[in-house]
């Protein structure tokens, strides 16, 4: 119900969370919001990403979307830290990337990138065809 009040923007923190805990949940509650700003995305993440092909994959939609649409890293990057999993580190990790980018950081920037190659191939290969 709030989302629906105050829009999917205020709510960016709080599904990243939902996507890391409870993917799953994520996936249940993806019929009830039909806000465009958030369907739109998770389409092409649908489309796109390359995981497993099930509801877990939700857990990778917080990072594959900074990476997909970096204006809204900041956004994602204001969820509360969970459990450090892999998914939410790999998320962490592309925040920081983003910002190494624009500082020119070159070194920093290539062992960042190795870091979030290891962490899932599908996601830097999303990253690298963005760059």
């Amino acid at each position: 119900a709030r989302g629906r009040a105050d829009g999917i923007d205020a709510h960016w923190p709080l599904l990243a969370e939902l996507a890391w805990l409870a993917p799953k949940r994520l996936a249940a509650l993806r019929p009830r919001l039909p806000d465009p700003l958030l369907q739109r995305p998770l389409e092409r993440f649908d489309r796109e990403f390359d995981g497993a092909g099930d509801a877990d994959d939700l857990a990778w939609f917080p990072a594959w979307l900074a990476n997909s649409q970096p204006a809204l890293a900041p956004r994602l990057a204001a969820a509360e830290p969970g459990r450090q999993d892999v998914p939410e580190r790999a998320l962490r990790l592309m925040v920081e990337l983003l910002g190494l980018e624009r500082q020119g950081r070159h070194r920093e920037l290539m062992q960042r990138r190795q870091a979030l190659r290891e962490l899932h191939l599908g996601l830097f290969g999303a990253y690298m065809a963005t760059r």
